[in-house]
């Protein structure tokens, strides 16, 4: 049995992809509005608050009232902890209209911008697929000595290492360790090439979130660490935190009555682990 008949109620997270001119995906990303009481101005994945007549974390994570012939449910991931002991369930979503207009509420999304979820997997960005600007040749009608014959545009640089970023230092990728629970939890961090412009990195929670959408839809593995050593598995971070802290996620297990089968679930692991 899965753990997440185990857990209460799910937030869901919900991940927009769309197709683009090239076939490669992107995904679309929200930067918070000031006013927000927390994570204010950080980058985030848009949507996912409930709202009446909601039936499920699909019609949450899409909005109403998008049609879902236009936007896709493609999948559910397994749920993901988040630095407040809340748990999270990213909604992985389709858009297949590509002359959907987003409305944006002032109140909670300052701007919405894309990134190749490609991006995810690199830790240099002349290594995306997508940052790459050529010359396509799928331009059939045109002959391929002509193609052939332009040059390529001038090289775009972007910050591989080291230097200076929108007025920070970092380079493209970066990461830190930090103690969360019984360990290290590796926190990923990618700028978004909008630093100047205000718009913060991804990090934290929505950097993971994406590092494993681009793994299983690509079905290629990043080319960084995404673990700390020894980072315990998600599952086992969860039943930690529900089991040994007492904090939100556990008061919520509480009031559903689960909590009796949770550290039933607890003793019989450190018991095989012994053996």
């Amino acid at each position: 049995m899965g753990i997440e008949s185990l857990l209460p109620p799910l937030k869901p997270e919900s991940l927009h992809l769309f197709v683009g001119r090239l076939g490669d995906l992107y995904v679309l990303l929200s930067t918070r509005a000031g006013n927000m009481r927390t994570y204010a101005h950080d980058t985030a994945l848009p949507g996912g608050k409930y709202e009446e007549g909601d039936v499920d974390a699909e019609g949450t994570a899409i909005g109403l009232p998008m049609d879902r012939e236009k936007v896709r449910l493609l999948c559910t991931l397994g749920p993901f902890l988040t630095g407040n002991s809340l748990i999270v369930t990213p909604v992985i979503l389709l858009i297949t209209d590509h002359t959907l207009v987003p409305l944006l509420n002032p109140s909670e999304v300052q701007s919405l911008f894309s990134m190749p979820l490609s991006a995810f997997l690199h830790s240099r960005p002349s290594s995306i697929p997508s940052f790459h600007y050529r010359i396509s040749h799928r331009l059939s009608s045109i002959p391929s000595w002509v193609i052939d014959s332009i040059p390529p545009p001038p090289e775009v640089r972007y910050a591989e290492d080291n230097g200076v970023v929108g007025g920070k230092e970092g380079g493209y990728y970066g990461y830190r360790d930090v103690s969360w629970g019984e360990g290290k939890v590796r926190m990923h961090r990618f700028l978004t090439g909008r630093e100047a412009l205000g718009v913060k990195p991804v990090y934290g929670l929505t950097a993971a979130i994406l590092i494993r959408v681009a793994t299983i839809g690509y079905d290629t593995a990043p080319d960084f660490a995404v673990l700390a050593p020894g980072q315990k598995k998600m599952q086992d971070r969860i039943a930690y935190e529900i089991t040994a802290v007492n904090g939100p996620l556990r008061r919520a297990v509480e009031a559903e009555d689960l909590l009796e089968e949770w550290m039933d679930r607890s003793g019989s692991a450190k018991v095989k682990a012994k053996l």
